[in-house]
């Protein structure tokens, strides 16, 4: 079923998972909506202290970037799941 879906398994150690500006602000929106935190988040001087330490001179999205991530996510797996569910 993964498979199908494309659902990808990810390895342990940061070093299997290249950075992608892409996957990084998929990863805040997902955070956002699984875990009911606020778009903001990204704006908290400790999450900003966290990314610079883990990776220096990464850039975060504003809130109002956040926000329209996880629209377009909705938008686009809406439909998967419909079909998902389709019997």
């Amino acid at each position: 079923c993964d498979q199908r879906r494309g659902v990808i398994k990810l390895q342990n150690g940061a070093d299997d998972l290249p950075y992608s500006k892409a996957a990084h602000q998929v990863i805040i929106a997902l955070r956002c909506a699984t875990h009911q935190r606020p778009f903001n988040m990204v704006n908290d001087k400790y999450y900003k202290m966290e990314v610079q330490m883990l990776r220096p001179g990464t850039e975060l999205p504003h809130p109002t970037t956040v926000s329209k991530d996880i629209k377009y996510l909705y938008i686009d797996l809406a439909s998967d799941v419909r079909a998902y569910f389709v019997v």
